[in-house]
């Protein structure tokens, strides 16, 4: 207690022996406290980025923060979609459209009238003409086929008369080439009774014509319609 007081004492007149020494010990006080109430001190960088921390190595800036402005909206696109030509429609040539349509008029045309036809096949020997050898033989083989529309125009004593509609390739059929060709033929089957009001039935064949070693064009086959 004695040491402490003899050192106070010998502060106090060191101190007052200047005015410099006096406010020096008076501000000490002050500073210290105000270290105190602010903590530990940690340098930034000059940019305000991050920490500098030992060996002069900046801290990486939070998230989202680094990179300069963030990126706004969605990544710009390459350009244009390229346009896709549309697949050219396949066309039948005049040759294999004139024999499916003689062959489909032909096939559908019929005359109950006294005198006329006899039967319901004649229509189909007179395609003669427009189909192949064996197609022939095949349309003109005994059946029973077209018997009920054939009473009904034999009693009206009817005309039955066709009107093609279209002509073109069947869809999904491969585009006609030099020698084959798939043709689709739609047409109207128009009744005029001899007496009576005119009747239209709506009718499509789908067939495939070839062309011969002398260069003809002949319906050869017959195919389902789908």
């Amino acid at each position: 207690m004695i040491r402490l007081l003899a050192a106070v004492s010998w502060v106090v007149r060191w101190a007052t022996r200047s005015p410099r020494r006096v406010i020096a010990v008076l501000a000490l006080p002050v500073l210290i406290g105000v270290a105190l109430a602010a903590g530990p001190v940690r340098d930034r960088a000059p940019d305000g980025r991050g920490e500098v921390l030992a060996g002069g190595r900046t801290a990486a800036p939070p998230a989202g923060t680094a990179g300069g402005p963030k990126p706004s909206g969605l990544p710009g696109t390459t350009g244009p979609p390229t346009p896709v030509a549309p697949r050219p429609t396949p066309t039948v040539e005049p040759a294999q459209r004139a024999v499916a349509v003689a062959y489909v008029t032909a096939a559908n045309s019929h005359d109950a009238r006294p005198g006329r036809d006899g039967t319901f096949a004649d229509s189909y020997a007179r395609t003669r003409p427009y189909v192949t050898d064996e197609l022939f033989r095949l349309v003109t083989a005994e059946s029973r086929r077209g018997d009920y529309e054939w009473a009904q125009w034999l009693r009206q004593q009817a005309t039955v008369g066709v009107e093609v509609v279209a002509v073109g390739v069947p869809d999904g059929a491969p585009a006609p080439t030099a020698t084959t060709a798939y043709v689709r033929v739609q047409f109207r089957q128009v009744v005029q009774p001899a007496s009576g009001v005119e009747q239209v039935n709506d009718g499509a064949v789908n067939l495939l014509a070839t062309r011969d070693a002398s260069g003809k064009w002949l319906v050869s086959r017959l195919l389902a319609d789908t």
